[in-house]
């Protein structure tokens, strides 16, 4: 029973001292001024010491502009600039080509005679009611907007009532 009790005490004791151990390496860590409390008290001073993490601020980025470039999605043009939607997206895309045309520009500008001009004049009255007013705007805007036809599509949506659909393949 001696035995018994010498080892029991021997266990609690080694235990104890391992408790002791770690709560005096834990108190190491502490700073000086938060070494003598104990709970929400801690953690409050500790919270209080922490340095906060400063994050970078960030700035809104603005998109780039359109592409004029880019071919327009001809399912939204309305029907008087439907072929001339279709054959300046062929043209666009044939003129992409670097290899066979390192200047996109000039293969646009060169090509572009053989291509024919939507209608100067919509029939607005053949739109369906949702798209009457962007016919108008169309019509309004039309000759402004092919002064520059690689930017034709661009224009119409900007000045017009063009969805915004029409610009994403």
């Amino acid at each position: 029973m001696y035995t018994a009790k010498r080892t029991l005490a021997c266990l609690l004791g080694a235990a104890f001292s391992i408790a002791a151990a770690a709560a005096c390496a834990q108190m190491s860590l502490l700073p000086p001024a938060c070494a003598s409390l104990h709970g929400d008290a801690l953690d409050k001073c500790v919270r209080d010491i922490t340095v906060t993490q400063i994050e970078p601020k960030l700035e809104a980025v603005e998109p780039p502009p359109p592409d004029p470039a880019q071919t327009a999605n001809c399912t939204y043009v309305l029907p008087a600039d439907l072929e001339y939607c279709i054959w300046r997206n062929e043209l666009v895309l044939a003129c992409r080509n670097k290899a066979k045309y390192p200047d996109f520009t000039a293969c646009f500008t060169k090509y572009l005679p053989n291509i024919a001009k939507p209608a100067a004049v919509a029939n607005c009255a053949h739109e369906k009611a949702s798209l009457q007013a962007a016919c108008s705007a169309r019509n309004t805007h039309y000759a402004k907007c092919l002064e520059d036809p690689l930017s034709y599509f661009l224009c119409l949506a900007n000045k017009g009532k063009l969805p915004e659909r029409l610009l994403k393949p």
